[in-house]
């Protein structure tokens, strides 16, 4: 009987090694053999299942992609028939677990690796389209009046309001992402005047 191939685990292994050190010492600072010492596997083996350290950012920029839509769906499938997008701006702006600043450190650290890696800038294309759109799904159900092009414009403003609110959970700067939240509330109301 054939063995069962190990890509799918050694992948998994891998990428949460370059979790484990970007959260302790920063992408910039982690080096082929930092993640292989912290995965418990000779550096080969990273090159074998991924490739160099680019293709392995890559890597972690896909899984984080598919982490965010899955996400996407949970919060999409818990929103109230009525005031959707309220709702979704208290979920949004929580000050939440560590789990949540760690997942923040991970996105900002993939982010900024965007600037020089093409498949990171599209999966984050990927990923501020997705937000875009599911903001702006609420908002029709909640101000159907509303043309598409102010409803796109709002839903731009919570996206970079929700952006600066994820930079400032690392310092727990908690008063100015609630005022962030209530920022992204009031341009909400910028809707009801059609």
């Amino acid at each position: 009987m054939a063995r069962p191939s190990m890509a799918a685990q050694r992948i998994k292994e891998i990428l949460d090694a370059l979790e484990v050190c970007i959260l302790k010492q920063g992408m910039q600072a982690t080096s082929l053999e930092n993640i292989a010492e912290t995965a418990n596997v000779k550096r080969t083996i990273l090159r074998h299942y991924i490739g160099n350290r680019d293709d392995i950012i890559c890597a972690l920029s896909k899984r984080w992609r598919g982490i965010y839509s899955a996400q996407w769906q949970q919060v999409i499938d818990w929103l109230p028939n009525n005031s959707r997008s309220e709702a979704l701006i208290e979920t949004l702006f929580s000050v939440g677990s560590a789990e949540q600043l760690n997942a923040t450190i991970i996105g900002e650290a993939l982010f900024a690796e965007a600037k020089r890696l093409d498949a990171i800038k599209d999966d984050q294309q990927h990923i501020m389209s997705e937000f875009i759109q599911h903001v702006s799904d609420a908002l029709k159900v909640d101000y159907p009046n509303a043309g598409d092009d102010k409803i796109n414009l709002v839903s731009n403003g919570i996206y970079a309001n929700y952006l600066m609110a994820e930079s400032l959970l690392p310092l727990k700067f908690k008063e100015q992402v609630h005022t962030l939240k209530h920022s992204s509330k009031l341009l909400c109301t910028t809707l009801n005047t059609e």
